[in-house]
């Protein structure tokens, strides 16, 4: 394929964040739970911490992205204390992320959010993106896990969008 648009864009991005995502959930399996919780200075403090903050943004941005709305921010929302059912959400996140860019509707793109910044100013956004932001919010908070992982010896390996395996185009 020699272009690619908006819903490439998606679905490529769904393929990668689910592939991701399970190198990440495997890693952080082998630390163990007492390595997963130990605070680390993060911006969360912990690995396991940080997994929840990612799994309730993305929560929270697919509200935004089905519907336009999200629910009340709440920085304390715990998604799941118990690792394997973290992991499970995630899975179950990350499919439901995979259905919606694959989906035939693509109206939402056309509409626009407003949202108000922490500096108090409302902005209207299209919300195509909110997907771009979903990805990218992934890729940050990944980020930091991946630092702590390879501080453990840890070798998180390739992290290339165009090496993911499977990509559809």
């Amino acid at each position: 394929m020699a272009k690619m648009n908006f819903n490439d864009y998606g679905r490529a991005m769904a393929k990668y964040n689910i592939w991701q995502n399970g190198v990440l959930y495997e890693l952080c399996e082998q630390i163990g739970d007492a390595e997963r919780r130990r605070d680390r200075g993060m911006f969360f403090g912990s690995i396991h911490a940080t997994l929840n903050h990612l799994l309730y943004i993305d929560h929270r941005i697919l509200g935004i992205l089905k519907t336009g709305q999200a629910e009340p921010f709440d920085a304390r929302t715990i998604m799941a204390d118990d690792f394997e059912m973290l992991g499970k959400m995630r899975i179950e996140t990350d499919a439901e992320i995979a259905a919606f860019v694959d989906s035939n509707d693509h109206s939402w793109q056309d509409d626009i959010r407003e949202l108000m910044g922490l500096d108090g100013v409302t902005r209207k956004l299209p919300r195509q993106l909110f997907l771009m932001q979903l990805f990218n919010h992934q890729t940050h908070h990944r980020s930091q896990i991946t630092s702590e992982l390879h501080k453990m010896g840890l070798d998180y390996g390739i992290t290339d969008v165009p090496l993911t395996p499977d990509l559809p185009l």
